[in-house]
């Protein structure tokens, strides 16, 4: 994965509420209890010992168990406990629950999450006494909606397993409660849901499946759907159009979309970051009905981006969504100077009116994103540098830095942006990951120096020992870099140096217990076909 890829996918996980100006209450890791209080603030009561505790109590006490997935460097994570962790509706609501915390750099954090199919952070599972999975909630949902999901889960106990069951192989209709659950789940967080089914037609059956008057929860339904169709027709590699039929239809639900404020703000990430894709996908390019639509979706960015009751990360992601439309048809294609003119005013706007370190942590990295787009490169990187020492995880924005000092042609300093967020970067899954970039950064920019690669590939894995962190998400990214070093090992020279990787590793999990799985995932790294 490049520093642009990495840094995209940041930027995309980064959109959800951004937080209020204050400090935000941290919860305390699952192992360990809350510390006292001074101050009179109420705050979610984590359960104080472990995950297996959390649920046999649970069960004893007959409450579903609420369980929250994060790590201290994740913006979303920051930005979820400075709001929706301090709203007095989850805070009520926490009380019916055993809530539990689970930082994914505290030992076995990593087998836990793999127990439970966690993928990304911030991860929000709700678990019926009895440990039956019942939901996963999005991040970027309003305060109310969180309480209103919480509300369901606890009037039904209703597994969204079952729900999608029903619905795609018995036909069944759904009541408004149900429908609302399952438009409010987060797919993206459990992607053994849709295994083995059409995606696209699964959620289109779930709309369906709504009663009428569950306008708001069948749009998010039909937008998933409708999606699932755009990323197959911007497929660049073998693409599949929409058919003209399909095209019409979805001309009139997003049209239909775009006319209820209600709609748009419960499909806000579409409309703001995917207006093109989707207008590219269901418009002919020059049409009157490209033109009409495009117009209509920049009004809808424009009140966006001056709406100042939104957050300020979603009024930047307003812009984003206007560049795009501006390179709809041409994606090298240079900005108006208005809407560059724009960019650079909403990103002074934001670093200055932006106050919480926190909030920062998404707000800047998304404005840096904006000043790239709009061609403010040079900018962009003074914005970054100004960040490093206000932020309490600067090696998040080094990664940027490092990008964008890669896309200029400058190797040497972006391998040492690398170098320095991994040296930065702390708990063992997080600098694995971190570690994970520089490593491919060498092999990108430095593919010669395999003496360089060789040493500190062995140093990065060996990060994981620490925290016995060789499953899930860390083993996934594990399995890239076996992958990204596969595709480098083709000369003799550097052949040589992915068996002195391999001697080194394997020497690592002589360390880990032969019964444990994290065993032979190490031991299968770099190992001969």
């Amino acid at each position: 994965m490049t520093p642009r890829t990495h840094r995209f996918a940041l930027l995309l996980a980064g959109f959800i509420l951004a937080a209020c100006s204050r400090e935000p209450a941290a919860p305390a890791p699952a192992a360990e209890a809350p510390a006292p209080k001074a101050a009179a603030v109420e705050e979610i009561a984590w359960f104080p010992g472990s995950v297996d505790e959390a649920f046999a109590h649970a069960k004893e006490a007959r409450k579903p168990v609420f369980l929250y997935w994060g790590a201290v460097w994740c913006p979303p994570c920051h930005e979820i406990k400075a709001t929706v962790f301090r709203s007095r509706e989850f805070i009520d609501r926490s009380r019916l629950f055993v809530p539990v915390y689970l930082d994914g750099d505290t030992e076995n954090a990593q087998a836990l999450g793999e127990r439970f199919g966690v993928v990304g952070y911030p991860t929000m599972i709700v678990f019926s006494p009895d440990g039956e999975e019942i939901t996963r909630i999005p991040g970027g949902i309003d305060i109310q909606a969180y309480a209103n999901v919480l509300d369901l889960t606890l009037a039904n106990m209703q597994p969204v397993s079952g729900l999608l069951a029903a619905v795609l192989d018995q036909g069944a209709k759904l009541s408004a409660e149900q429908c609302r659950l399952l438009a409010y789940n987060s797919w993206e967080q459990n992607e053994t849901l849709m295994e083995k089914r059409d995606a696209r037609a699964a959620f289109t059956a779930m709309a369906n499946a709504c009663p009428a008057e569950a306008i708001v929860e069948r749009s998010i339904l039909q937008m998933r759907s409708l999606e699932e169709a755009v990323e197959k027709a911007n497929d660049k590699e073998n693409p599949v159009p929409l058919a003209p039929a399909e095209q019409a239809a979805a001309l009139a639900q997003v049209n239909a979309l775009l006319d209820d404020p209600k709609q748009v703000r419960a499909n806000l990430y579409s409309v703001l970051a995917g207006g093109a894709r989707v207008t590219r996908a269901i418009t002919a390019a020059g049409s009157p009905e490209r033109a009409a639509l495009q117009a209509k979706y920049i009004a809808v960015l424009d009140r966006a981006a001056r709406d100042e009751g939104l957050f300020m990360t979603e009024r930047l992601y307003g812009i984003i969504g206007k560049i795009r439309f501006e390179r709809i048809d041409d994606e090298t294609k240079a900005l108006s100077g208005a809407l560059v003119a724009e960019a650079r005013d909403m990103v002074s706007r934001a670093d200055a009116q932006t106050k919480d370190v926190y909030e920062r942590q998404t707000v800047i990295n998304a404005a840096s994103y904006v000043l790239e787009q709009a061609g403010l490169v040079q900018e962009a990187r003074q914005l970054l540098l100004a960040e490093l020492d206000k932020s309490k995880q600067p090696y998040y924005f080094m990664v940027s830095l490092a990008d964008i000092e890669q896309e200029a042609g400058n190797d040497a300093a972006a391998i040492d942006w690398l170098k320095r967020a991994y040296d930065a970067s702390t708990g063992p899954a997080t600098r694995f990951q971190w570690g994970t970039y520089y490593i491919n950064g060498l092999l990108e920019m430095t593919p010669d120096d395999v003496a360089r690669i060789q040493q500190d590939t062995v140093a990065v894995v060996r990060e994981l020992e620490a925290g016995r962190a060789f499953y899930q998400r860390p083993k996934a990214q594990l399995q890239r870099l076996e992958s990204k070093l596969e595709a480098w090992g083709t000369t003799p020279e550097r052949k040589a140096g992915l068996a002195k990787v391999r001697e080194g590793v394997l020497a690592i999990c002589a360390g880990i217990p032969e019964q444990e799985p994290a065993r032979a995932t190490c031991e299968g790294f770099l190992a001969p076909a």
